[in-house]
């Protein structure tokens, strides 16, 4: 199949999803990118840039929610995969082709919807880490690849939809809230009592506590758990100091890279494990045992039924053969799942009935005249 018949086919179908993710993150990046670039003298999120936020925060799992999901779910609900699949496209170039364009498209809308941070005046802290267009096409290749396993799995587009959404959410924050902070070992600053740590403008404090003599942490005793920790700490001689440790914001840009690697990984570990269960198939599947009834054995027409129910071909030939012979009524249902039995046709009792002659009704006896009979008068002149 030719790009243009895929980018094509791929219009026809999902253009209404296209056409309203689209505009979603259109509206989204429009009113990020505009409170960003706005001439406040104050740091500040007006409520468009709110929900500009909200967007993007989510826009890998909008992607995978309404152009992954439903990719594969929604022929295997509707039973159209019979249709789509059993062409001379094979199902995995198929797919390959569409998860491309919509892949071209989910990285660009992604990288724009990246473009902002819904702050006022442009500034480089790590709350804005997910203000990037890199980070945001690479979680909108996450949501499309996890939506398309997910609808492959459940074969269900609403069951899918909402798969999506939970799994997506569960791995943004996992890679956001629990491993993001420690891509490298962060920094740590170590003052005694008389002093305070600082950390270094825009760093990322990640945790802080007290400090023994070989200058590794130690936990709080209990009694010191009641009072003032600092105080009792000192006086008890349990610590010599505090620390804080932090990540520098010059680090930001790395931890973008590595995060965005990771999305690709996933994204690509997903895709791989979907084309690799539809090429081994299973009994949604469509073969061309499928398509080829009586295969290149038949000899004469074959009958085809569809009916629901258990699959059942009646095989002319005697005995149940393995393959329909010429004369085979092939009954074929929508259960794929359903495994093909052939049976004998059972023979015809019917028998030859011989024509029966047509009855010649015969012609009423007249009686014959009585002899004894008495003489009429003109037989006596006669006589």
């Amino acid at each position: 199949m030719s790009l243009g018949t895929t980018i094509w086919l791929t219009w026809r179908q999902h253009r209404w999803q296209i056409v309203s993710v689209a505009a979603v993150a259109l509206l989204a990046s429009y009113s990020l990118i505009f409170t960003e670039t706005g001439s406040a003298a104050i740091d500040s999120m007006p409520i468009t840039g709110f929900y500009g936020l909200m967007v993007q925060l989510g826009f890998g799992g909008i992607i995978g929610m309404f152009w992954g999901a439903p990719l594969l779910a929604r022929e295997l609900e509707e039973r159209t995969y019979f249709v789509a699949w059993g062409q001379d496209v094979t199902p995995v170039e198929w797919l390959r082709g569409k998860v491309a364009v919509l892949a071209v498209l989910a990285v660009l809308l992604g990288a724009l919807i990246g473009a902002g941070d819904g702050y006022v005046g442009s500034r480089r802290v790590w709350s804005g880490f997910e203000a990037n267009p890199f980070v945001q096409g690479g979680y909108a290749l996450l949501g499309l690849s996890m939506g398309v396993l997910i609808g492959l799995l459940t074969r269900h587009v609403l069951t899918a939809i909402a798969g999506t959404l939970v799994f997506f959410a569960l791995v943004r924050f996992l890679l956001a809230g629990v491993l993001r902070d420690y891509y490298l070992p962060p920094e740590r600053i170590i003052v005694r009592w008389e002093n305070t740590p600082v950390v270094p403008q825009h760093g990322l404090t990640l945790g802080s506590g007290f400090v023994g003599d070989d200058l590794e942490p130690v936990s709080v005793p209990d009694n010191c758990r009641l009072i003032n920790e600092n105080t009792c700490m000192r006086n008890t001689k349990a610590a010599i100091g505090t620390y804080v440790d932090y990540q520098p914001i010059d680090r930001m840009t790395y931890f973008q890279v590595f995060e965005v690697l990771l999305c690709l990984l996933l994204a690509a570990g997903f895709l791989f494990l979907s084309l690799w269960l539809l090429r081994r198939g299973g009994g949604w599947r469509p073969t061309r045992a499928h398509r080829k009834v009586g295969g290149a054995a038949a000899a004469g027409p074959v009958s085809i039924v569809a009916v629901s129910g258990a699959a059942v071909v009646v095989d002319g030939a005697s005995g149940g053969a393995a393959e329909p012979e010429a004369g085979a009524v092939a009954v074929l249902v929508a259960d794929p799942d359903a495994e093909i039995e052939w049976v004998p046709e059972p023979e015809s009792e019917s028998a030859e009935v011989p024509e029966e002659e047509p009855e010649v009704s015969a012609a009423p006896e007249v009686p014959e005249a009585d002899q004894s009979a008495p003489a009429t008068d003109a037989d006596k002149a006669d006589g």
